[in-house]
């Protein structure tokens, strides 16, 4: 089971990295071009300290990638649960965006939870888009044959 999820993170690096670099790009004109505010730092939760926007720029690209690598995992157990994996996985996803949406509201102030927000569309619609491509090229290959993206 855990080659499986190898195979499959494999297949996607490059398009987890793009992901990653799209969340970045758009974290950095948002708070540091656009200066829109950032969400309460969370190590600082007893005051209104809000997230470094520098930090959060950089912290976009990391947490994009993890959480985009979680969810391919997420994608390959849904193989094993569902003849349509594709489907359920999209659904999933905009239910997360939804409720994602909806909870930011309370990360501080309104500029900051829209901010979360075009930055969550920013990442999550390439990520619906993009990563199934990269799972159905992962399907079809053999170990021998190389990943083209």
């Amino acid at each position: 089971m855990i080659t499986a999820h190898l195979t499959a993170l494999k297949a996607s690096t490059k398009t987890l990295l793009l992901i990653g670099m799209l969340a970045t790009g758009g974290s950095a004109v948002l708070t540091l071009i656009l200066g829109m505010d950032t969400p309460w730092a969370p190590w600082e939760r007893q005051s209104n300290t809000m997230f470094p926007p520098v930090l959060f720029t950089l912290a976009s690209f990391v947490a994009t990638v993890a959480f985009c690598a979680a969810t391919v995992v997420f994608h390959t157990l849904l193989k094993m649960a569902t003849n349509n994996p594709d489907k359920w996985w999209r659904v999933s996803g905009v239910m997360f965006l939804v409720a994602y949406g909806m909870y930011s509201f309370g990360s501080g102030t309104f500029e900051a939870a829209i901010m979360l927000n075009l930055l969550h569309l920013i990442v999550g619609l390439p990520a619906l888009t993009l990563l199934p491509r990269a799972f159905r090229k992962e399907r079809h290959s053999s170990p021998n044959t190389p990943i083209v993206f």
